[in-house]
């Protein structure tokens, strides 16, 4: 097998430059096995390398300029750059200097980010806007620092008790879970955790809102991009299972409040005439109770939403306080759940079960059937006005409803 010819510029002479035209090609001298070799090189198109030797020089220079009069009469094709390429070419290269790119790199990125758009739209703007929904001079902040200053705020905007231990309880898991910056953290990363909570559909999506409004808090704080949903904002809601809404009857109401004590009827007749939550009743001190301008105030710091607001006091539910409104203080003394545990324990006395959340929930079906207004009865129970609607709506009947706002000290000792 014959060595490839070395070709040698240095040789005196050579490389040889062959005109024709404004075409030039080049004849390289070289030696192989001590016998001189002439070679034709040029570039042809797609910019391949073209070569030809020949052992003769007089023979070379005749195909060179053979060839070189062909190009110029365009019979063989080459690439050849215009003096407009040419300068186009230069500022190319002037432009891409400081990115480090080569021409190639940034043709083919080019063609690619082209094909993405599918030839609508500028690139530029595409770039643009990929820019301010991803930027990247955001400040730096874990997950435990989001987690202790959104904590902090709350307990600076004077949140409730109960809303701070959920921040701490749940968004505490949170944080010793993820230790890294919040801007790492993916949708399905948030899912998984979740899920491994081991929870049911409702704890998962009480979890998950909380984790949203974290989120929401570092996008408001700039620690996230602003103007575009947070990983938390995509993570999927869990079913939950439908719930049935269990309410007292009439029957059962004016039984159990006939079988309570003293220490117990406030805590029956505001729960089931005015649909405090049991934890805010907990916290009820009868400072809050005004029978004379006929309301009860819950005050931000005792509303599970801390929310202040304002719930009437019925005809039939002043008559239940009447003759405990001189008292002062907390209007019930002791642990939360065993109180609830002494109020819950009379209704099998009555031989009926307790429903869950009974006494708020029969106060919102009874008080729509009246009013008609689920916006109403929302702003009095602290909820929205679609949760009443959808869970409170056609629960009972007008004469049902009639008999529950009738129900008083009277016809309780009567029944």
């Amino acid at each position: 097998m014959k060595r490839p010819a070395k070709v040698s510029s240095k040789s005196s002479g050579f490389p040889e430059e062959i005109k024709a035209g404004n075409v030039t090609v080049k004849l390289y001298r070289s030696t192989t096995h001590g016998r001189e070799l002439f070679t034709l090189a040029y570039r042809g198109t797609n910019n391949q390398r073209i070569r030809s030797s020949f052992a003769d020089l007089k023979a070379a220079r005749v195909e060179a300029y053979a060839v070189a009069a062909k190009i110029q009469t365009g019979q063989i094709d080459v690439l050849q750059l215009t003096s407009g390429d040419r300068i186009a070419y230069q500022h190319a290269l002037a432009v891409l200097t400081s990115t480090g790119t080569t021409v190639d790199a940034a043709a083919v990125q080019f063609a690619e980010a082209w094909k993405v758009l599918a030839g609508v739209g500028s690139i530029v703007e595409a770039a643009r806007f990929f820019a301010k929904h991803h930027p990247v001079a955001l400040p730096s902040r874990t997950v435990t620092e989001v987690y202790q200053e959104f904590l902090e705020a709350k307990k600076a905007d004077a949140a409730s008790v109960r809303y701070q231990h959920d921040i701490q309880s749940r968004l505490g898991r949170l944080s010793r879970h993820f230790t890294g910056p919040i801007s790492d953290v993916t949708t399905q990363e948030l899912e998984n955790w979740i899920t491994g909570l081991g929870c049911g559909a409702v704890a998962r999506n009480s979890v998950r809102s909380l984790v949203i409004t974290l989120f929401n808090y570092a996008r408001q704080r700039g620690y996230l991009p602003r103007n575009q949903p947070t990983e938390a904002d995509s993570v999927a809601i869990a079913k939950e299972p439908p719930t049935t809404i269990g309410i007292f009857t009439p029957e059962q109401m004016t039984k159990i409040l006939g079988k309570a004590g003293n220490e117990v009827i406030p805590y029956l007749a505001i729960g089931g005439f005015a649909g405090l939550r049991h934890a805010e009743l907990m916290r009820l001190e009868w400072t809050d109770v005004n029978l004379t301008e006929g309301h009860i105030e819950v005050t931000a710091d005792k509303a599970k939403t801390a929310q202040r607001r304002i719930v009437p006091i019925s005809t039939n539910l002043a008559l239940w306080l009447l003759p405990h409104a001189l008292k002062g203080g907390l209007l019930f003394k002791g642990h939360a759940t065993r109180f609830l545990g002494k109020v819950t324990r009379l209704a099998p006395e009555c031989d009926f079960e307790w429903p869950q959340n009974g006494l708020r929930h029969s106060f919102a079906s009874y008080r729509l059937a009246v009013c008609k207004s689920a916006a109403e009865v929302a702003l009095e129970m602290g909820n929205t006005p679609r949760v009443v609607f959808q869970s409170y709506r056609e629960l009972v009947s007008r004469a049902s409803s009639e008999q529950w706002w009738s129900i008083s000290p009277v016809s309780s000792v009567q029944r």
